[in-house]
This record gives structure tokens, C-alpha cells and sequence, in this order.
């Protein structure tokens, strides 16, 4: 099911990946050169956006992920994008986090191990905190497609909707198609910030029309099912893999609310059953 991070990055990467650069390098970015394949070989997993760019006469790819909420176990994932990036595209590869707020951000980078006595691996990756960048300054001024990420910029208030609102509606560069999709992203994170009241009606009556917006309330419902189901995994002292929480967000949602309904009602039942699941995602 799509998200709005992958709806920001489709249209940031789709119909304006020079923003996106802007955003990631500041006012000398590399230059554009494709989009590449984010699947990933031998592997179900794939990455937010690969984009393969070119700087100082060299090309290199850059891995963009976005980080919504807080995962241990992020740095590895990404090395792991990076060393297939890598392989497939025969480029080095530059791996960049993208934090939506600071609950989303793990332990800063460099990402390594070590054996007893030898430094094994260091792994660095770049990172843009949302609420870090200052969307007022010249650079971005004209990037629209950037303006709903403004909603998160630590210093900004709930006026900051009606200004991002009112520039994305007069952006002579959108099409009617990415006019709509702006705004339903930023009236998603605007109602995560300052609460849904805060928009405008106009903003909202967009947002209820839109069926992502259907699609992303599905999508809470499924999150905080899968949350329950790990508290519960929790309280019943059940071995679990590390990647549970991922393994969890292949299923569908009618077997988690199924699950969920289980623990409260037949909790040995639903224990068994997810233990089972879990290990049959793994695999």
C-alpha cells in the first residue's frame, strides 16, 4: 500500500528530481543523469529511490530513504541497499537518510563492527533531518514540489500551512494531478503536526475527496495493529526475529486485525499463530 513518503518521493523523483538534489546538496548539486531500478538483486526488499547523478565530471548513485519512525536495525538495511546498489550499478554509492522528526533518527552514522581487536567495518551514510532545513532560504524558494516538507521545519507554526497551501496552488509549474497529490501530502503531515483542525477547510475537503487519504488511514490501522501484536509478543515472552516488525507489514490487513482480535480472545491461539507466521515470513 502506498504511503505519503512514497508519494512525496514519487512526485519529488518523477517530476522534479532536481529538487530532491537541491535538498539533499544544497545550492551545488550534482547534475541529474537517470533514475535507476530500486529493486534490489536477489532480494524482495527495495529501496525508496535510486538515482544515478554526476558531479565534478564523476557518476555515482545516491540511495534516498526515508525514516518516519525510529528502527534499530535501519543502518544495517541500509549498507545492505548500498552493497547491492553497488553491484548492480557498478557506481559508488552515496546511501542518504532522510528523517521526517527526531523520533525517527537511530544512532548517527558511521554504522560498523568490530572483532576483538580489529576494526572490521565502517559504514557512513548522509543524513537530512526535515526539521533541520530552512525552507525560506533562496535555494528552495521556487522548488514546490518541496513545499509540503516545509510543515516540519522545527521553527515553523501552524500559519506555515496556509503559506505552503497558497504557493502550491499558484506553482505555475504543477499539473492538476501534482497540485492534488502536494496538497493531500501536506495536509498529512500538517494533521500530524498541528492536528487536523488546523487546516483549512479547503485543504481538508481536498483531503476527503482523495482516496489516498482513504489509504492512509488504512495504513494507521494496519501500523498500530502490528504494534499491538509486538507488545503482545512482548508480554508473552515470545522469541521473535529482528525484523519483526517488517516481516509484520507483508501482512495483510484483514490477518492483522484477525491476529489482534485473537489476543485478546484466544491469546495461546493467536501466540502460536504468529509465532508461525513470523517464521514462515522469514524463510
Amino acid at each position: 500500500m502506498t504511503t505519503v513518503f512514497d508519494l512525496i518521493l514519487r512526485r519529488l523523483v518523477q517530476g522534479h528530481p532536481e529538487q530532491l538534489l537541491l535538498l539533499l546538496f544544497g545550492g551545488q548539486p550534482p547534475d541529474f543523469i537517470r533514475m535507476a531500478d530500486s529493486s534490489l538483486p536477489q532480494s524482495e526488499r527495495r529501496a525508496d529511490t535510486v538515482m544515478v547523478v554526476e558531479a565534478h565530471g564523476a557518476r555515482f548513485a545516491v540511495d534516498v530513504e526515508i525514516q518516519a519512525q525510529a528502527d534499530p536495525h535501519f543502518a544495517a538495511r541500509l549498507l545492505d541497499y548500498t552493497v547491492r546498489i553497488h553491484r548492480r550499478e557498478k557506481l559508488p554509492v552515496l546511501p542518504v537518510a532522510i528523517y521526517l522528526t527526531p523520533e525517527a533518527e537511530g544512532s548517527p552514522p558511521p554504522y560498523g563492527f568490530e572483532c576483538p581487536g580489529i576494526r572490521v567495518l565502517t559504514f557512513d551514510f548522509q543524513v537530512v533531518r526535515l526539521w533541520e532545513v530552512d525552507y525560506l532560504q533562496p535555494t528552495l524558494q521556487t522548488t514546490a514540489a518541496l513545499l509540503p516538507l516545509s510543515v516540519l521545519e522545527s521553527r515553523a507554526g501552524p500559519e506555515r500551512i496556509a503559506w505552503a497551501e497558497s504557493r502550491i496552488h499558484q506553482a505555475p509549474s504543477l499539473s492538476t494531478e501534482e497540485r492534488l497529490d502536494l496538497l493531500v501530502v501536506l495536509g498529512t503531515l500538517a494533521s500530524r503536526r498541528f492536528r487536523q483542525d488546523r487546516l483549512s477547510h479547503r485543504l481538508r475537503d481536498i483531503m476527503i475527496d482523495s482516496p489516498f487519504w482513504e489509504e492512509q488511514r488504512a495504513k494507521e490501522r494496519t501500523r498500530l495493529w502490528s504494534q499491538l501484536l509486538l507488545t503482545f509478543a512482548e508480554a508473552r515472552g515470545l522469541t521473535l526475529p529482528s525484523d519483526a516488525s517488517e516481516l509484520l507489514a507483508l501482512l495483510d490487513a484483514p490477518a492483522l486485525e484477525s491476529l489482534v482480535n485473537k489476543a485478546v480472545t484466544t491469546p495461546d491461539i493467536a501466540a502460536t499463530e504468529l509465532r508461525a507466521v513470523l517464521t514462515r515470513q522469514g524463510h
